[in-house]
């Protein structure tokens, strides 16, 4: 290694090297630095060596630091299920799997002089059952002392001399069995996986009783109680965990094949629901982290100028869930609507003139705005539109939303002639608060502050001023109305919530629930179109009734 490259190294700040560290070198040090001597080496390249690997080592470790810092993604939307939770889901599951399981078949059997067959499971009875997690990532189903009842039909013959002696009947089981099972939970890509684990299953109890037949003898029935305890046993026992195994791997399938990873939304938007990490178990709750990411349904591969903020650890509950929902997801909600041009609405002169009552001409507003003088009584027509998207903050005292609003107005001058004559610009600062009652989605507007920054030339001070004052006394009251309206939570797929409470916390919105099953009527499957949205009360506010006494909706439903 020449100096030439030392220097150039050095340059380049690749490492630093000093000719004077030579003192310090440790007796092991100065035997290879005499055996570097021997071979014609320089003092430097074994100092040269040594600082190399010590910057291959500090680079290699950085990259690892670099790759684990940009390869994780934050949620946007996280479900923990506590064990109330998961023993719910296990009282669903159980009902498919006691349906299954009288699918179990039961071979014929013939012995010497006897025969049963037509061996088949009539009833379950599940009795005590129990789901356990462990870390890192195995569930356990336990079904203690299951009731099963089984039927078959009997017969026996014996030659005697000339004759030979016959007899049937029918034979009824009762037995308790007890099952372990265990699925251990992962991820492929963003769908759930469910790998089958180890299986056992114990037969208690059994209890055999034999009807029909005109046999006298005991011996007889002997022989047949004796062939049903030796076949039916071994073989109910061999069956069940491969049954069980099957069951469980099938269904596992149907749901990783058929898991729903976009789900669709209002205002044309859908939402991405996949997972961004494994399922997290511990001993008494599974954690599903979710990406949360909204985006146009026209426009599935839009970016965003924006990640997803670190969430914080879901406050624990005694309910059966608990959902987190990050502003990341409303960020990427209000985007897709704002690139979608849904944020913006133009109305026409036969819109402002039905709003106001009567005829809008560039002389009405020219007292007002003088900029509009010199148009006479040329109509106008506006635009309202966000000149970005809205930006949602979640801390403790709401949920805040802050964003810009212009008004535009256009003067018709002639067919496409509409040039834009004046433009008023605010700053618009909400704070929601959040409310749920049962599964009624309600809020109250704590915070409402809008400032004028531009008005054609007018004095800014003084239309704040005017702002100012109405706001608390008109324009506040009035929202707060809507927003106290609320929505219902639909039922979904048989289920709805119960006992749902709702809080903020920092970068955060959470809500703690059960379920219930509720009657058919009133669950529904996901929405993928809506005239008026789950948003109905403030949809309603921004419309209008026509004149066949229909609700027009308004420009965001």
């Amino acid at each position: 290694m020449s100096v030439r490259i030392f220097h150039l190294l050095t340059k380049y700040g690749l490492y630093h090297f000093n000719i004077n560290q030579a003192h310090a070198l440790t007796g092991t040090q100065k035997s290879l630095l005499s055996i570097y001597k021997f071979f014609g080496l320089k003092t430097e390249d074994l100092f040269i060596l040594q600082e190399m690997k010590l910057a291959i080592i500090s680079a290699a470790f950085c990259l690892i630091l670099l790759i684990s810092s940009t390869s994780g993604e934050n949620p946007g939307f996280q479900i923990r299920l506590t064990s109330r939770g998961l023993n719910f889901g296990r009282d669903v599951a159980l009902g498919f799997l006691k349906d299954r399981l009288k699918n179990l078949q039961v071979p014929e059997h013939t012995g010497d002089g006897y025969g049963i067959r037509n061996i088949r499971v009539t009833s379950w009875n599940l009795g005590s059952t129990t789901i356990t997690t462990s870390r890192p990532n195995e569930v356990t189903l336990g079904i203690n002392s299951a009731a099963a009842t089984v039927y078959g039909d009997w017969r026996y013959w014996k030659k005697l001399l000339f004759f030979t002696l016959r007899d049937s009947g029918t034979v009824r089981v009762s037995t308790s069995i007890s099952i372990q099972q265990t699925v251990r939970v992962g991820r492929s890509g963003d769908k759930p996986t469910f790998s089958v684990g180890h299986c056992t299953a114990s037969i208690g109890h059994f209890d055999a009783h034999l009807s029909g037949g005109n046999l006298v003898a005991t011996t007889f029935y002997r022989v047949i109680l004796a062939a049903v305890k030796n076949i039916i046993k071994p073989a109910l026992q061999l069956q069940i965990c491969p049954q069980v195994v099957k069951i469980l791997s099938d269904q596992s399938s149907k749901i990783t094949n058929n898991f729903p990873t976009v789900f669709p939304l209002v205002f044309g938007s859908n939402v991405n629901l996949g997972l961004v990490a494994n399922p997290a178990v511990t001993s008494d709750s599974i954690t599903l982290s979710l990406r949360g990411r909204c985006f146009p349904a026209n426009n599935p591969g839009l970016s965003f100028p924006f990640n997803a903020p670190t969430t914080p650890v879901l406050t624990p509950t005694s309910q059966m869930a608990r959902i987190s929902i990050s502003p990341y997801t409303m960020n990427t909600l209000l985007y897709s609507m704002w690139q979608s041009n849904l944020l913006r609405k133009f109305y026409s002169q036969q819109e402002l003139s039905a709003a106001i009552g009567t005829s809008l001409t560039a002389n009405v507003l020219a007292d007002v705005f003088p900029a509009l003088a010199q148009y006479g009584s040329s109509s106008l027509e506006a635009e309202v539109r966000a000149p970005e998207a809205p930006r949602v903050h979640i801390t403790p005292a709401g949920i805040g939303v802050n964003g810009r609003i212009e008004l535009a107005l256009y003067v018709v001058l002639g067919p496409g002639n509409k040039p834009q004559a004046l433009t008023i610009s605010t700053n618009v600062q909400v704070t929601v608060q959040p409310r749920l009652v049962g599964s009624v989605v309600s809020g109250t507007i704590s915070h409402l502050n809008v400032a004028v920054t531009g008005a054609g030339g007018l004095p800014v001070e003084a239309i704040n001023g005017i702002i100012n004052y109405f706001l608390p006394s008109q324009i506040l009251p009035a929202l707060n109305r809507v927003a106290a309206a609320g929505f219902d939570i639909p039922g979904y797929y048989g289920f709805s919530v119960s006992g749902a409470s709702i809080a903020t916390r920092q970068n955060a919105l959470e809500v703690g629930t059960d379920f219930r099953k509720a009657p058919p009527s009133t669950t529904q499957p996901p929405r993928t179109t809506t005239t008026l949205g789950p948003l109905g009360p403030i949809c309603r506010s921004l419309s209008r009734i026509g004149p066949d006494g229909e609700i027009r909706p308004g420009p965001l439903c």
